[in-house]
């Protein structure tokens, strides 16, 4: 398709893929990788307002077709919420919406009034943290209800629906903090506290599922690689969480000063174990890709987005361990690794554009077996 043939509206909507919203998540993710490194690194001040403006941009635009599919083209929604693959990537859109508050909390306050501020947080983190619960629940009976699923159609595309529910705290845990002291702020770590618990033991389990499909199938095609990458980020997210989560429960239960002192300790080296999965991953899935690469050639699709967000949440962990324990390792580490987050955003972001303006970033996706 020419750029002057550019595909009819209806069209768009009809074949708008259900993982678009992963370009909001690996846009708003960079505002916190900067935010965590922005001591050390350059213009990173300047760089945090572009890209939360792009990310914000972003769902605005994308938040009209992914709607209005719902209502025009209800069969093609069901469609891919009954497929083994496109069904996971439903989750990307209350996903992005708590992304995009985390880096807001990061950053919000040089142009949002503070207290208005944290309102919009806490309607975001309402909205978002509804959003995740319901597809993580959906789509999971769904699955569970289909008569037959190939081996083949499982990646790590699975992790999305049940390990988005660990975002949640990541927020709910600022929030609970702010609003210590008020029914808000207890519902906000109870809450918090739950989703840990779905998503960390969700993990384990589809984790392992998917690992061994890994083991004892064929892998899968070079388009879906980037799925691989997803593994990265439920232990960098849980690594966050470790070194964040003592200050809301020392604040809730009113624990002494020494109850605080030995989460602090604990929470360093758990910290640091969480995140040599997410290190071994990344260098697992890095040598994986450029295998698959040598043999056939990766294919830019909108799966490409997939690379970008874990990668981010790798960076972000970094960084928050850095400033737990200051060592140069993970600070050399954390900007080695943001310096190349920053580059794969723009080879992402430059082929996602001209995808849309030749039209065949919306050309209906192939369905997987079943």
């Amino acid at each position: 398709m020419n750029p002057t043939s550019t595909p009819e509206k209806t069209s768009i909507i009809k074949n708008f893929a259900p993982g678009w919203f992963a370009s909001v998540m690996g846009t708003a993710v960079i505002v916190v990788a900067l935010f965590v490194f922005q001591s050390i690194f350059p213009f990173a001040k300047a760089l945090q307002s572009f890209f939360l403006f792009t990310a914000i941009v972003l769902f605005l635009v994308l938040i009209v077709p992914w709607t209005l599919r719902w209502f025009l083209h209800p069969a093609d929604v069901r469609h891919d919420l009954n497929h083994p693959v496109s069904a996971a990537f439903f989750p990307t859109m209350p996903i992005s919406l708590l992304v995009i508050a985390i880096a807001l909390e990061k950053v919000g306050t040089s142009f949002i009034e503070e207290n208005i501020l944290w309102g919009i947080l806490q309607v975001l983190w309402i909205i978002g943290t509804s959003g995740i619960l319901i597809f993580a629940l959906s789509i999971l009976n769904t699955f569970f209800h289909k008569s037959e699923v190939q081996w083949e159609t499982s990646t790590l595309g699975w992790l999305i629906p049940p390990v988005s529910t660990l975002l949640v705290p990541v927020l709910g845990a600022s929030l609970a903090v702010h609003f210590n002291g008020t029914t808000l702020g207890a519902i906000n770590l109870m809450t918090s506290l739950i989703f840990t618990g779905f998503g960390s033991l969700l993990f384990i389990l589809v984790m392992a599922l998917v690992f061994i499909r890994y083991i004892f199938h064929p892998i899968p095609p070079s388009h879906l690689a980037p799925t691989l990458w997803v593994g990265i980020a439920p232990t960098s997210i849980l690594t966050i969480l470790a070194l964040r989560m003592s200050k809301p429960l020392v604040l809730f239960f009113q624990a002494p000063a020494e109850v605080e002192q030995i989460l602090t300790f604990l929470s360093k080296p758990i910290g640091v174990m969480l995140w040599g999965f997410a290190l071994f991953w990344f260098l697992l899935a890095l040598v994986v890709t450029l295998g698959v690469h040598q043999k056939s050639p990766l294919p830019f699709a909108l799966s490409w987005w997939a690379f970008v967000f874990p990668v981010g949440a790798f960076v972000v962990a970094t960084g928050v361990l850095y400033q737990a324990i200051p060592l140069a390792f993970f600070q050399w580490i954390g900007i080695t690794v943001l310096a190349l987050l920053l580059i794969l955003w723009a080879v992402v972001a430059v082929n996602t554009i001209i995808g849309v303006w030749r039209g065949s970033i919306f050309k209906p996706h192939t369905p997987a077996k079943r």
